[in-house]
């Protein structure tokens, strides 16, 4: 039972127990095994007893914290060991009045604040410099990488307080000032010091202002400190371009669609890619100045294209649903906000509506239509939007053309330029009569809009109406003719009528490059003859035509005679001149014959070439003497690969049939398999063929330059290759039908590369004595 007494452990008179112990000091032993109590002897008074994890018992504890020991005081706060042996002065525990045993190291969670005797506030230590906070930096030395943000404490300032801060005092002074006029007391002047004082120690060596963006790194009063540095001068002017966005910015909406991004960035990723190209302009639904398509802004545009087909009217009156930014922001592209519609079979009823409530276009082409004036149409102001409905046979058309896009292979959304290009031709303009190339082109024109492959398979299908396009080597032989001197323009011109083959008597037409060709040549002669008194072509002699040819030699002197002798033939022809004056005038000129390669040119060369359609045409040209036009009209039926040859046609000439050795027919092989493996649904007919040839509707053969371009780079020709391996033939035998049956030659080109190989059968022996 519980009598009057002292207790055994603490020394304190009340009520204890049977154990002779208090209620405190009995609990305190039962539960010994929690806070860090163990029975043990106390290090100040020596007694065995429950200490705690300082090693004092309660007794010296309630002693220390009642004041009773200064020395003990002063070591407990000084952070010392405690001097032991002193005596105890006995307290009596009352009712209601507890006696608080807690360490000074150790806030009590619950009761009033302790605060120290004034006697131990005149004992703090004194102030301390961290070199660990705000290390200081070499000055002039440059940064590696951009500053990153501090994360200071409030500790962080009460460690450097015996640092010496430039410009210190100055901020100090003006606290107290800030202070004055607020009317605040000693606790925020003691927080803002310690703020100002982290702010200054941070700032790098070679300045001496503060930059704004590092007061975020403070952990309070920021703005109070932005102020005071300002007063004091030693703010610096803020760079918003120089720092990155964490330092300036914080975790919020995005500004535009308002978009949770819980990122530092003020624009989300989708609102930064919207506004490229965009210029910022009133929204017609939110009225706020942003980036539009449509306009509209993207918020409004997602919104809206959400909500469009509502039939159930859930539409918000008064704003917006607000979304979240990052992985979860909506897609405009997926068919609504969040992939898919939430109204998808309402949608897909309201659009078959609208589609068949949409009037047929009042601008049909009629088959059979003659053009009175010809007026091209202005498509700038296109609203794809609101197009007219499709007539049957339009649809079947498109529905064709989609088909056709899905058998080549091609993905159709990335045909969806295309598609959309002949919705829009077919909407406007039908499918009853050809389309224009003309109408084709100027859609093609604006953004999104694709017209290549409508083209080709308008073209294929045969619902294209071509335009009449003008050669430009002819426009500029008509140009040389028209900037000829006045009496010759009209024979100039009658001569261009000639060659093109558009004559009174028909004939072959050239080649607009040609008749381009002949007319630059013979404008100088025609120059010099206007200069001289020549006012007619039927006044021109021999003479003058030697005298035309006299300034020039070699090439140039023959290309500028064949010139001026086909202009006098068409104009004998056409009965414009009585004689032809350069019919008997020849030139001398000296035969270039046919060099070989160096051997170590040819060395390695194959190695060389990383693509198998490079290589293939190095052999055909090095090995078999194929030119660039053979290799371009190469067909697939033309290789056979039960007896490994090549057929090669020529215009005009029977087929010459090419044995493949075993490196050109794997070389073919390799070729094949990797035409196959990057075009397996092309159409071209052609052996070579290119990433546009391949695609092309049309099916034209591949450029030269598609040819001799890679083989140039690596210093080759294909000319010059056939002519080596030619040149190398004839080296070995002097009969010129080995040539002819070998390589398909003719038997003059024959003859000549056998003279060229074998010089001693063309020229006379020589007069020996």
């Amino acid at each position: 039972m519980n009598r009057p007494g002292s207790c055994g452990l603490c020394a304190t008179w009340g009520t204890i127990t049977r154990s002779g112990l208090c209620n405190e000091c009995r609990g305190g032993r039962y539960e010994r095994a929690k806070g860090g109590l163990r029975e043990a002897v106390c290090r100040r008074c020596g007694w065995p007893g429950i200490v705690g994890a300082d090693g004092t018992c309660r007794g010296c504890r309630i002693a220390v914290r009642l004041g009773q020991d200064p020395a003990w005081m002063h070591a407990e706060f000084e952070r010392r060991a405690l001097p032991a042996g002193r005596p105890l002065q006995l307290a009596v525990r009352i009712e209601g009045l507890a006696l608080n045993s807690n360490p000074l190291r150790q806030r009590a969670v619950t009761g009033p604040r302790q605060r120290l005797a004034p006697w131990a506030r005149g004992r703090v230590p004194p102030a301390l410099d961290d070199p660990v906070v705000c290390v200081e930096e070499v000055p002039g030395q440059l940064g590696l990488f951009p500053p990153w943000p501090r994360t200071f404490a409030r500790a962080h300032g009460q460690r450097i307080r015996g640092r010496a801060i430039p410009d210190f005092p100055e901020v100090q002074a003006v606290l107290k000032g800030m202070a004055a006029e607020r009317r605040v007391g000693q606790t925020w002047h003691f927080h803002t010091e310690e703020g100002a004082r982290l702010a200054l120690a941070a700032r790098p060596p070679d300045e001496r202002l503060v930059r704004p963006e590092t007061l975020a790194d403070l952990p309070q009063m920021a703005p109070t400190l932005h102020e005071a540095l300002k007063r004091a001068g030693l703010l610096a002017p803020p760079r918003p371009r120089l720092v990155p966005s964490w330092m300036s910015v914080g975790l919020g909406s995005c500004r535009e669609c308002l978009a949770w991004t819980n990122e530092r960035d003020q624009r989300c990723a989708p609102c930064l890619n919207w506004g490229v190209g965009r210029q910022p302009a009133p929204c017609h639904r939110c009225g706020r100045l942003l980036p539009l398509r449509d306009d509209h802004c993207r918020r409004c545009v997602l919104t809206v294209a959400e909500t469009d087909y509502d039939l159930d009217g859930i539409r918000l009156d008064g704003g917006d649903q607000l979304w979240f930014g990052g992985p979860l922001a909506p897609r405009s592209r997926e068919g609504g906000l969040y992939g898919r519609r939430r109204l998808q079979r309402k949608r897909r009823e309201a659009i078959r509506a609208s589609r068949a409530a949409r009037p047929v276009s009042e601008h049909l082409v009629l088959p059979g239509q003659l053009e009175l004036f010809h007026l091209p149409r202005d498509w700038t102001r296109l609203d794809e939007r609101h197009l007219p409905a499709l007539t049957p046979a339009a649809r079947i058309l498109l529905n064709d053309f989609v088909d056709h896009i899905k058998s080549r292979g091609w993905d159709a959304g990335r045909m969806n330029g295309n598609i959309r290009t002949l919705r829009v031709l077919l909407a406007h303009l039908g499918a009853d009569a050809p389309l224009p190339e003309e109408d084709v082109r100027l859609i093609a024109r604006h953004k999104h809009f694709h017209g290549a492959r409508v083209i080709n398979y308008l073209r294929v299908s045969g619902s294209f109406a071509p335009d009449r396009h003008a050669d430009a080597a002819l426009a500029r032989a008509r140009h040389l003719a028209d900037t000829a001197p006045v009496p010759f323009r009209a024979p100039l011109h009658c001569w261009i009528d000639v060659l093109c083959g558009t004559a009174r008597r028909p004939s072959r037409p050239l080649a607009p490059s040609t008749v381009c060709s002949y007319l630059r040549l013979a404008a100088p002669a025609l120059r010099a003859w206007y200069e001289e008194g020549v006012t007619d072509l039927r006044a021109v002699t021999r003479t003058h035509i030697e005298q035309a040819l006299e300034p020039v030699q070699g090439e140039a002197a023959k290309s500028r005679a064949t010139a001026l002798r086909s202009l006098f033939r068409a104009l004998k022809r056409e009965r414009l001149i009585f004689r032809d004056p350069a019919r008997t005038v020849s030139l001398t000129t000296a035969v270039v014959l046919p060099r070989p390669l160096a051997d170590d040119m040819l060395r390695g060369a194959l190695d060389r070439l990383p693509c198998a359609r490079d290589r293939l045409s190095f052999v055909l040209a090095a090995v078999h003497a194929l030119n660039t036009h053979d290799q371009r009209h190469l067909l697939l039926d033309d290789l056979d690969h039960s007896r490994a040859t090549l057929r090669v046609r020529r215009t005009g000439k029977p087929v010459h049939t090419v044995y493949l050795d075993e490196l050109t027919y794997c070389l073919a092989r390799q070729w094949l398999a990797e035409r196959h493996r990057r075009w397996p649904a092309t159409t071209s007919p052609y052996l070579l063929v290119t990433a546009r040839t391949a695609t092309d509707d049309t099916q034209p053969p591949v450029s030269i330059q598609a040819i001799n371009k890679p083989l140039r780079a690596h210093g080759h020709q294909a000319g010059r290759l056939r002519v080596d391996r030619i040149l190398n033939e004839a080296q070995h035998t002097d009969d010129p039908l080995h040539l002819i049956r070998l390589f398909g030659l003719s038997p003059r080109t024959a003859m000549k590369y056998i003279h060229a190989a074998h010089p001693h059968r063309s020229r006379p022996a020589p007069i020996t004595s």
